[in-house]
């Protein structure tokens, strides 16, 4: 019986564990490549393959295409955006066909795998501002107020309830 606790609980922590991008995917990406370096040159750093996630901002469909605005996040160790007020700045998703904007809401997180096709400027308010943009090779879309941090818990006590 004890085997069979030891198995399950090593199949459930496995299975919890499990990627969100392929070995293929994460291999590709620059992981000395810093986000700040892209989004002050974008075109420099064109065909290079960045993971990046945030916060979405808004997605335009435009044609055969879907555009994905982001608030770049630090991203845990699994992948997921954090929740911080940290940033470095934005950048957009380039997505050939239709992704519908109601799944891709804003406030929604996502994360990337994607390489850097170069720039686009667009407003913001009273500024231009200079997005890299990124052809994904693999993006997740988090589901909304799910955290998939390890939860402990140790204790001793006794609850009671009063009606």
């Amino acid at each position: 019986m004890r085997k069979l606790f030891l198995m399950l609980g090593t199949l459930v922590f496995l299975c919890s564990c499990a990627a969100v991008f392929s070995d293929q995917a994460l291999r590709q990406v620059d992981p000395d490549l810093p986000f700040r370096a892209v989004l002050k040159d974008p075109d420099l750093y064109r065909g290079k393959v960045m993971l990046l996630g945030g916060q979405i901002i808004v997605t335009t469909v435009k044609e055969a295409i879907t555009w994905v605005e982001v608030l770049q996040k630090p991203l845990d160790w699994y992948h997921r955006p954090k929740d911080t007020d940290v940033s470095d700045g934005r950048f957009l998703i380039r997505f050939d066909g239709f992704q519908d904007p109601a799944v891709y809401s804003s406030g929604r997180k996502i994360t990337v795998v994607g390489e850097v096709e170069g720039q686009k400027i667009l407003p913001i308010q009273q500024i231009q501002y200079t997005y890299p943009v990124l052809i994904p090779l693999e993006a997740h879309l988090w589901e909304p107020g799910l955290a998939r941090e390890p939860r402990f818990h140790f204790g001793i006590g006794v609850g009671v309830a009063i009606n």
